[in-house]
């Protein structure tokens, strides 16, 4: 499982709770992402179709990811933070964006 850095900044963010909630996510996306995660479309001109989002927090939070590989799956977690006016999928976006070599 890969982090993009400024998951950690995200993390910090969070309460010993949610922490929690996150570390159990991480185990089970170890296992098997596609059983926890749904998939992203395009949210406000923002693509993120190649991505999938992962509730917690009673569907207050999310955790987005991308899973890459055929048989063993790769999880890199691009973002975690709120869902609230999409604040996280945009920071996922910008994030995504500025990683991309076609800038």
């Amino acid at each position: 499982m890969r982090f993009f850095p400024e998951v950690e900044a995200d993390l910090d963010l969070l309460s010993d709770e949610l922490l929690d909630e996150v570390d159990s996510y991480v185990e089970k996306l170890k296992v098997n992402p596609f059983k926890y995660s749904q998939p992203l479309q395009d949210i406000d001109g923002r693509d993120l179709r190649d991505y999938r989002k992962i509730y917690f927090a009673n569907a207050a939070y999310r955790i987005i990811i991308k899973v890459e590989g055929g048989i063993t799956n790769i999880v890199e977690v691009v973002a975690i933070g709120e869902r609230d006016k999409k604040k996280v999928y945009a920071e996922a976006f910008a994030r995504i964006t500025a990683r991309s070599p076609n800038k």
